[in-house]
């Protein structure tokens, strides 16, 4: 009897062992996804390499969504994924951070890239005028989210944490690169959830 209880504890033991591999494994893989995401986005190096800023089509990526920024006079397409090709015509969303239906649920950060190219005003040449309390908003085609900045940092491209949802809070997180035309850092703007309205 003894002999079986403690082959059925070390039976439990290992099935314990292996939910915990299993576990760090998976957090592992899904943090290296963001890392890989994150770390290789790439900025362009001169105004020619934008291509046509016009958007067009989104063949890579659909348009999820409209993000103006009031003070810096900003409004553009958010489209799924920050590729490139995207980011020629949108800011985009990081597909591995929070997805567009979290916008204002508790732990989750809805993460947006975008260039800073030489056009005065265009994608996110001004990100860096940007201050606490200034307000920015995302649109969906249902409803219109209002997120304050509540900081501004300069952080290296493996700074993966960033774009990490924190307990409690709904935040959005603008990226882009810094200085302009650099992929040496990332200037980070954080924003969190004001309120929500309806479309009409």
């Amino acid at each position: 009897m003894k002999r079986k209880i403690g082959n059925l504890l070390l039976l439990i033991g290992l099935a314990i062992l292996a939910f915990v591999a299993f576990t760090k494994i998976k957090i592992y893989y899904e943090q290296h996804k963001l890392e890989k995401e994150f770390s290789s986005i790439e900025f362009a190096t001169s105004e020619d390499d934008l291509g046509n800023t016009e958007p067009t089509s989104f063949n890579d990526g659909d348009m999820i969504g409209k993000l103006t920024i009031p003070k810096i006079d900003l409004t553009t397409p958010i489209v799924e994924g920050a590729s490139q090709k995207n980011m020629e015509s949108a800011v985009g969303h990081l597909t591995n951070s929070s997805p567009l239906s979290s916008l204002g649920d508790k732990n989750s950060n809805f993460a947006i890239a975008g260039h800073r190219t030489a056009t005065f005003g265009k994608f996110f040449n001004r990100l860096d005028e940007l201050e606490k309390g200034d307000e920015f908003i995302i649109e969906t085609k249902t409803k219109k989210y209002t997120f304050n900045v509540i900081n501004s940092q300069i952080v290296k491209p493996t700074a993966v944490e960033v774009i990490l949802p924190v307990e409690d809070q709904s935040l959005v997180t603008l990226i882009t690169c810094h200085p302009i035309y650099s992929n040496k850092y990332r200037l980070i703007i954080t924003g969190e959830f004001k309120e929500v309205t309806d479309k009409m």
